[in-house]
């Protein structure tokens, strides 16, 4: 009978366990983008470059949108600072319309001490929404699959 009762318990404390993975893995990045915007973002990976940071994101088209190639792409600190990309890069499907875009941002460790704010064609989509920078070695980096960083 204990054997049995601790065999129920790793089975229920290992499908919580997964049910957890799974939901992490498959969570979208925010749960209500703006429409606006017209895409989503897919994850962003902060790189520590010695006292700076670069930050990428990686956003999709949402169907039967397209971008904008004539508006701004900018990004905003919480103290309203406007960042504009380093890099950008763009893919696109057959038919050359784009489908996933990607941006590269240099920021000061003060821009990372609150949230990130991208404006995107008629929208803006929230990067991070937590205060603190994450902590990196001088050369680290760091993938976020949701804003809460």
């Amino acid at each position: 009978m204990k054997h049995q009762l601790t065999r129920v318990c790793l089975v229920l404390a290992l499908s919580a366990a997964a049910g957890f993975a799974l939901w992490s893995w498959f969570r979208p990045y925010a749960w209500q983008p703006d429409p606006g915007a017209r895409c989503q973002v897919i994850q962003t990976l902060v790189t520590r470059d010695q006292n700076y940071y670069w930050l990428e994101i990686r956003l999709k088209m949402n169907p039967n949108s397209k971008h904008d190639l004539q508006q701004k792409v900018t990004l905003e600190t919480a103290s309203h600072k406007n960042l504009e990309p380093a890099d950008s890069t763009l893919r696109g499907d057959e038919l050359s319309e784009v489908t996933d875009l990607w941006f590269k941002f240099w920021l000061e460790p003060t821009d990372l001490e609150d949230s990130l704010t991208l404006h995107i064609n008629d929208g803006t989509l929230l990067i991070k929404s937590q205060s603190g920078k994450p902590s990196l070695e001088p050369s680290g980096h760091r993938t976020f699959n949701s804003n809460f960083w």
